[in-house]
């Protein structure tokens, strides 16, 4: 009678144990892998103990703060590192004739502040060339790097 009580009593602790471990790290895996098709087919993950390492690189840092989200509400995750890059957007490079019209609006728009000064463009490059007075050049630099070209020289000559 003690032996089966006994035996009972280790086959009841042994349950307790076991079911109070948790997931294990393969299920997890399976589990974060579920999670991240939903958000991101981008993002890889590796589990080790619990804790959760994302890689892989994103659109946006909307969907890097979605994937690290969604992977910590998952019940066995105890922590997650983020190591998800976000891919940069390509400069857009406006074409030559499309830049110079960009640029001749600001321009026209400023009245004859800029009435002296020439804009040359090529290959995504503006030149200023004439004249301006020094109290405006911030504000003609400023204007012609705003249409984002690749670059933009300054051969102005300032007046007073």
């Amino acid at each position: 009678m003690k032996t089966k009580v006994l035996l009972c009593g280790i086959v009841l602790s042994a349950a307790v144990v076991f079911s109070s471990c948790g997931k294990s790290d393969e299920q997890i895996q399976k589990e974060v892998v579920t999670a991240l098709s939903a958000v991101s087919s981008a993002v890889s993950s590796e589990v080790k103990k619990g804790e959760v390492t994302l890689s892989g690189v994103v659109e946006s840092d909307a969907v890097k703060a979605e994937v690290e989200k969604s992977v910590s509400a998952l019940k066995d995750v105890k922590s997650v590192v983020n190591n998800i890059e976000v891919k940069l957007p390509a400069p857009v490079i406006a074409p030559d004739d499309a830049l110079k019209a960009l640029i001749h609006a600001a321009i026209s728009s400023a009245g004859d502040e800029f009435k002296e000064v020439i804009i040359d463009v090529k290959d995504s490059t503006v030149t200023l060339t004439g004249n301006i007075k020094k109290a405006h050049l911030q504000k003609i630099l400023q204007v012609a790097n705003d249409t984002k070209p690749k670059k933009v020289i300054n051969s102005l000559n300032i007046a007073k």
